[in-house]
Formats: structure tokens, sequence, C-alpha cells
């Protein structure tokens, strides 16, 4: 009751309208709450239609369809005929897959020899062999090859493996070999001993910091700096005080670059929880410029990854996705990178929000500046790695003050928690230090200039050889990065790393996708290296990697019918008593093919009676009798390229479950006496003609339908009565279906038989 009595008081205190004037204004309250409540949905529409607009979608799609797809090895017999080469290129890719691995074995077989021991035991190196190849063909290749690269010695742009083998080094060190691996010796073994006197110390900090410090700043025009234990720690440090300090939670990047293998900028494959304070765009696209202005208030940070200038809106090169060349592209795009890169810069200038620029990977690279000075454009927070510590592990962040703090000063329970034990280990400021130094001194930027020089002519060299040879292969370059690319679809486009090793170059594990020069290759190490990329490319063209439309006709139209019925069939896993019977069916039509399909003329003929039989089969719902003789007809001219062009095969046809010469003599003549009978029967008239002719036809396609019937349906029971059920089910599928792989199988050969000169067609026949 007291309740009640206090809430008509408190009621009491509103002077609540009661004439028709005061409740007008009531609706007109109402209709401005709904139009306010209207626009904001129409707002929220509209930001999520622009943002579906500028979404990169392969990131999300990829991660749903790896839930779904599942494992799947090619047989023996699938492996080195994915692209649906015929039987002679898949007898000469064995030869030469078994000669490359052979070659390994007896070349690199202490290095062989070594992984073997350690593989069970080093998880890393299980993982770069499972990311080497497509997976399909993992299992083959894992019993053919395994590959490991232990080296014990470097000398200019050469490595030395267990085996005594000298190659050429293009993996980079992931980046890090910027300068050549003579001169990072030199800065570790340097910077060693400017801090022996301290040793391991960790917490206070050596003298030599604040030099650094000093000149990362001068380098980045940025207020701070921070360090940290590797490139992937930095860009967790650099999102987590963009968040902290902008008090919002979402991280833009785009689509294609990588940011370390921390989950919470991996949007795509690799990274397993829910990401939903991340937003990967479109890169040089408008739409994710418009995203970034009406979402602004959400956006904590806009994270750039400049080697995308190189290889935009695409995943960094990896042989684990090339599976045509439709899936490798590159341009050269680095001025219009530039120009997009100065539009984002303005609009997040414009919109608040903090622009930074991971270089990690590129580092250097570009320019003493980074990325920063090659494009010019002043990011709010830069990120390092790799190259700069000198040669030893590191990760760096600099950037500006408002977003380097770790604690609120407004609230001081409030703080980013962001350290780590080894991040100014001494020993790598001291390699950083002579790095740093380095790079700073006059003759430096001469080295830079050069070395792009010496990259850009090696790359316009190498092309022109490539295209005199006619190889489907050309290089790039963006700076001293480079990378392979593929000028015609194939399937086995990845063998190529294996072909380059085999001719002394060493990869990194994403193979010919990111390969790196040092300012160390000199003009006769780049000529050498154009040799050995000519002569693997030669190698693989003359093993038949790569088919043109002449020797293999309709070759990219059928890998990619390949590659969709391959995906299908990983997406939707058919169950193995299924797999088995289609197998067995296949083998079938196989051996079929091979007893009594060899001439060509009746190839001809099973290629005409088999369309007919397709057509019927569709036709016969139209006009029964009419699609009945059409069968009829298409049947006598298959049967007559048995009896007539081939030689006999009864022992085979008789091994294939098929009907032996007696049967078909006697389904034959049944087909012959049914319409015989039926004239005779019309004897009994007074007249005969046309029409009383025409009056039996759809008896005669009845019954010929019906002894059709009664022949497959007795052979199947036959079978199933002689042997089983699942070899008369199987006898059966193979029968129906064969009208469809005979078009696939006969095809090719045919058009290639229709192109030849009369006088060739001849020979070609017997």
């Amino acid at each position: 009751m007291r309740v009640a009595e206090e809430l008509q008081k408190w009621m009491a205190h509103f002077d609540w309208p009661a004439s028709a004037q005061d409740r007008n204004f009531e609706i007109l309250l109402g209709l401005l709450a709904l139009a306010l409540l209207a626009g904001l949905a129409f707002r929220k529409i509209t930001t999520s239609f622009l943002t579906l607009r500028a979404l990169a979608l392969v990131p999300t799609l990829s991660r749903r369809v790896s839930d779904w797809v599942k494992s799947a090895d090619y047989s023996e017999n699938e492996v080195w005929g994915a692209d649906g080469a015929g039987e002679g290129w898949v007898m000469l890719r064995k030869e030469a897959i078994d000669r490359l691995a052979s070659f390994f074995r007896v070349h690199y077989a202490k290095s062989i020899a070594w992984g073997n021991e350690i593989r069970e035991s080093f998880s890393d190196l299980r993982f770069t062999d499972a990311n080497r190849v497509p997976f399909p063909f993992m299992r083959a290749m894992r019993e053919k090859f395994s590959l490991c690269s232990v080296v014990t010695e470097s000398n200019g742009p050469r490595l030395c493996d267990l085996d005594g083998n000298w190659s050429l080094d293009v993996s980079g060190s992931y980046g890090l070999n910027l300068a050549g691996f003579d001169r990072y010796k030199e800065w570790m073994e340097k910077g060693l001993k400017q801090v022996s006197d301290l040793g391991p110390v960790l917490g206070p900090l050596h003298p030599i910091v604040f030099e650094n410090i000093s000149i990362l700043k001068t380098i980045s025009k940025l207020d701070e700096v921070s360090f940290h234990m590797s490139g992937t720690e930095a860009v967790m440090a650099a999102v987590r005080l963009a968040r902290f300090n902008t008090r919002r939670k979402l991280i833009v990047c785009f689509s294609g670059a990588y940011h370390g293998w921390w989950d919470g900028v991996q949007p795509g494959l690799g990274s397993e929880r829910t990401i939903s304070d991340c937003l990967t765009l479109k890169d040089l696209h408008p739409a994710s410029l418009e995203v970034l202005r009406r979402r602004a208030r959400e956006i904590a940070a806009v994270l750039i990854n400049p080697v995308q200038s190189f290889h935009p809106n695409l995943s960094p090169p990896s042989d684990t996705i090339l599976l045509t060349s439709g899936v490798r592209k590159t341009e050269d795009s680095s001025s219009s990178y530039a120009q997009w890169l100065r539009k984002l810069r303005e609009v997040c200038t414009a919109s608040g929000i903090p622009l930074i620029f991971d270089e990690v990977f590129s580092g250097f690279r570009l320019a003493p500046g980074g990325a920063q000075e090659y494009f010019g454009v002043q990011a709010d927070v830069v990120v390092y790695g790799k190259s700069v510590a000198g040669g030893m592990p590191i990760g760096v962040v600099c950037g500006k003050k408002e977003l380097m703090r770790r604690f609120d000063p407004e609230h001081p329970m409030r703080i980013a928690y962001v350290i780590g034990t080894f991040s100014a280990h001494p020993v790598v400021m001291g390699a950083m230090n002579e790095f740093l130094k380095w790079l700073g001194q006059p003759e430096t930027l001469d080295l830079y200039v050069e070395a792009k020089r010496r990259c850009e002519q090696w790359v316009r060299s190498t092309n022109e050889r490539l295209s005199e040879l006619s190889l489907p292969v050309r290089v790039m370059n963006f700076a001293t990065i480079w990378t392979v690319l593929f000028k015609e679809p194939g399937r086995y486009n990845w063998l190529l790393q294996y072909y380059l090793r085999a001719n002394g170059v060493t990869l990194s594990w994403v193979g010919t996708g990111r390969c790196m020069s040092s300012m160390d290759f000199t003009t006769d190490d780049y000529r050498e290296l154009q040799t050995k990329l000519v002569d693997a490319a030669q190698s693989m063209k003359r093993d038949g990697w790569w088919l043109n439309e002449e020797q293999q006709p309709g070759r990219e139209g059928t890998m990619r019918s390949r590659l969709i019925w391959e995906m299908a069939k990983s997406v939707v896993q058919v169950p193995k008593p299924l797999a088995s019977f289609y197998t067995e069916i296949m083998q079938r039509k196989k051996d079929d093919h091979h007893a009594s399909h060899s001439n060509l003329v009746n190839q001809f003929f099973h290629l005409l009676s088999s369309s007919t039989f397709i057509f019927c089969y569709f036709f016969i719902f139209f006009n029964f009798t009419l699609a009945i003789f059409l069968s009829m007809a298409a049947l006598f001219v298959r049967q007559f390229g048995h009896a007539i062009l081939e030689p006999p095969c009864h022992d085979k046809e008789k091994a294939l479950l098929g009907f032996n010469t007696r049967n078909k003599t006697i389904i034959v003549a049944g087909y012959f006496l049914i319409p015989v009978v039926q004239v005779a029967r019309l004897w009994g008239y007074d007249s005969l003609n046309a029409e009383s002719f025409s009056s039996i036809l759809p008896t005669v396609a009845q019954q010929w339908f019906l002894l059709t019937l009664a022949a497959v349906l007795g052979r199947v029971l036959y079978l199933n009565w002689a042997h089983n059920f699942r070899t008369s089910m199987i006898w059966f599928v193979k029968l129906i279906t064969d009208p469809i792989t005979d078009i696939f199988a006969y095809y090719n050969s045919v058009e290639k038989m229709m192109r030849l000169p009369p006088s060739s067609r001849s020979e070609a026949t017997h």
C-alpha cells in the first residue's frame, strides 16, 4: 500500500496534458521520437551496407570453409595427372619425380638424416613441411622427399649445408638479411663487445639504449620508443596501446596483409577464435575509405603493411595456394599504392584515427627511413623488426606520445600492461647500435640505390631470357624483394621450388612466393641466379609439368572443372563404401577402354552413339517411339565398331563381366526378330502401305524397350546370383553411365584425329 501511495505522489508532480491540443502535442513528440529512431536505424543500415561493400570476404569465408574441408590425398594414379594430362605425360612426370628425389637423397643425405632425426621432436619443422605444397599432394611428396635446410656457414650471399653444398640464399632470412650476412656477423660481434662487461643483465638498462632510442626517434620522426622480443609482440603492443589510449576497440587492417601470428590481427586461416574487434577491408578500394569516415568513433587504429604495394589484395604469396596461376598475381603498383596511402593518411587525420605502419618485414629494406620515407607518408605509430637489431631478434614500436601511454593519469587503476623480460637485452641493444650507426652513414644510401638498381636490372634481363625460351615464368621486384610469377595456369607451379633447390638456390618455407636479395649480391651473383632459375624452369618444362594447349587440348577447362569437383568432394565427404564403389566403376571403365576401344574410328562411333544415347535419355519423355529408334540405331553403330573394327577380345570382356559373343548374338537376333514378326502380321491385311507400316512402329519400339530391360535386368540378376549384389550394381551403373564417360574419354582423341591431314588420318585409324 505504501508503495502505491508514494507512486501516486510522484505522478502528481507531472502536469499531464488533457486538452486536444495537448494530445496533439503528445502525438507530435511520439512522431519525432519515431523519426529519430528511424534515422538512427537508417544510419545503422547504411553503415552496415557500406561496410559490407568494403569488407574483404576471403578471410572470413576461408575460416568457415576450413571447418568443412576434409583431408583428401591424391592416389598414386591421380597425383601426377591432377591437371588431366594423358598417361604418357604422367609416366614422364613419375620418372622426373623419382629422378629429382634420387638427386636429393644422394646430394643431401646428411641433411635429410638430420631432419628425419629431429622432425618428430620439432613441431616447427613439421609445420613448414605441411605448408610447402598444396594439401592433396602432401602425402605423395612426403613419401618422395624429406627436405630440411641445415646450414653451417655463410659466405656472402651463399650458405653451406651439412653435406658441404654451397647454395645462393634468396630467403633473406625472412626479411632480416638486408645488408649481407658478413655485415651482420660483424655487427653482432662488435655489439657483443660493447656490452660484454655487463652480460645478460635484465631490468637495469645499458647506456647504449639511450643512443638507440635517439636514432630511432630521428628515423621514425615520432616521440617515443618501446622494445619487444619479436615483431609479432611489437604489433600486439601497438594494437593494445591504440585501443587503450583511444578507448575504442575496432582495429582495421586490409586483405592480404600479414601482421604476425597473433590471432588479434589474423582474421583468416591460422586463427581459431572469433574475431569481432578486427575489421578486414579491401585494399585500394574507395569504399574502405568511406567506412573509415563513417565508423571513426569505433576505430582504434588502421594497421598497414607496406609490402602490400607489392602484392595488393592477396595473401602473402605462399605455395600452399598455388593451384593455378589465377591465384598468383602481382602488379607494379608502387606509385598507385603511394597515392592510396596518402588518401588513407588524409582520411585518418580528418577522422581522428591513428595510422600504424607495420614494417616488421619490410623494415629498412626499402629506404634508410623505411616505408615512411619510401612512400612519403608519416604514420602515427611504426613497428620495426627483423633487420633493425643487426642480426638479433627484436620488435620495436615508435609512436606519438599520446598513443604510447601505458597508464591513464586520471584513472590510476587503468593501465595497459605491455612489458617483456628480454625487451632490451644488452646483446640485442649492442648489435642494434651497430646497425643504426651504419644506417646513418652517408655511403649507406649509395648501397640502397645500387642494390635496387642491380635487382631491377636482373629482373629485366631474366624476363627477357625466360621470354626467349618460351618459359611460362616471370620475375618481378619491389626494391630487393622479388617473386616468381606463372604466366600459364598449372597444378604443379609449386614444384619450381624443388627444382630451384636442386639447382642450388636456398628458399624460405614460402618457396617461390617471396624471395629477397641482399646488398652483397654482385652482378656475377645475379648472373648465376638467373642461370639457376632458367635451368630449373627448363627442367620443369622438359619434364612435362607445363603443357600447352597443343600438348593437352582443353587443359585449362579440365583443370578448373577438376578443382571445383575436388573442392566439392573435400567439403562434402563421400562415405568410404560409396567412394570405393565409384573407384571400382571407373577402373572397370578404364579396363574396358583398353580392352576394346583402341581404334580411332571405333572411338568416333562411340562418341556419336554416346551423344545420341544422352539425347534419348531426355527425349524419351517427349517422343517415346522416336527415342527408341534413335537409341537402337546408336546401339548398332556402337556394336559395329566392336565387331568389325576392333580385334577379338572375348576373354577380356568375360573378365569384365560383360555379355559374351553368344549372348550378344541372341540379343541382336531378338532385336531383328521383333520388327520381322510385326511386319509378318501385316500380310493378313488386304493392302500394305505407309500408314499400315507406321502403325506398327510404336509396338516395335515398346517391344525393343522391353527386350532391353529384360536383357539388362536379367544380367543384373545373373551377376547377383553368380557373384554378389555389389558386382551386379557396378556393372549396371557402368552400363548406364558409359555414354557420359565415353564423351570425356574419346572427344580429345577424335578431335586430334580430325585435325590431321587426310594422309596421316588414314594411318592413325589403324
